[in-house]
């Protein structure tokens, strides 16, 4: 594994992929994998995703009492902008949502307290004996597609010996289990039932 190390240009061919670097270093492929977040996109001939902003708090512990039936309940609201909430262990709870279309960090960073209060607001509206008080307060950037589904898989552009590993859609965790078995079984030639699902293909099906 090389870090601080940038990739000028991919060249795909019938029996591998060349790839030459910043300093003039050449690699030769049999597959690659491309893994690299939200500048994956670059390598693409289109925009498959946008980049969003979200925003999350958690309080200090509270006493059980307070807590209730809400310390073993997680809560997912569907509406748009969305709310989910749950409690830690220690009793605290961990509230996110009300996402936005923001993409510079700055002014991201600069919402955050005014979002904390927000969030915080909601939850007292639907649990009036509650006392929200945002402890810490973040934000953060996630890649969102049209159907909040990911991309896995090669792109025609590009042949099928460069394939994208793009958890996007909001679930980067789970997304990126299936992503690396389904990655895997397309590199040796194997069928993977959501290989059909996650694959670039169905970008003509939303135009």
């Amino acid at each position: 594994m090389y870090d601080r190390t940038q990739m000028e240009t991919m060249v795909p061919d019938a029996e591998g992929v060349t790839l030459t670097l910043a300093n003039g270093a050449r690699l030769r492929c049999q597959n690659v994998v491309m893994a690299a977040g939200y500048e994956s996109q670059s390598w693409l001939p289109e925009k498959v995703a946008i980049n969003r902003s979200s925003y999350a708090l958690i309080t200090d512990p509270l006493p059980p009492e307070a807590l209730g039936k809400l310390r073993h309940t997680m809560v997912w609201e569907s509406a748009r902008p969305y709310l989910y909430m749950r409690t830690t262990r220690d009793g605290r709870i961990l509230v996110g949502g009300d996402d936005d279309d923001e993409d510079i960090p700055k002014r991201r960073d600069a919402r955050v307290e005014e979002k904390a209060e927000g969030l915080a607001a909601k939850i007292e509206a639907l649990w009036p004996k509650l006392d929200i008080n945002p402890t810490f307060s973040w934000g953060g950037t996630f890649a969102e597609t049209d159907d909040g589904l990911p991309f896995f898989g090669p792109h025609e552009a590009l042949g099928s010996r460069v394939h994208f590993a793009m958890a996007y859609g909001g679930n980067g965790i789970s997304y990126s289990m299936i992503g690396a078995k389904l990655l895997r079984a397309l590199i040796e030639g194997r069928e993977h039932p959501l290989a059909e699902l996650f694959s670039f293909r169905r970008l003509a099906k939303m135009t």
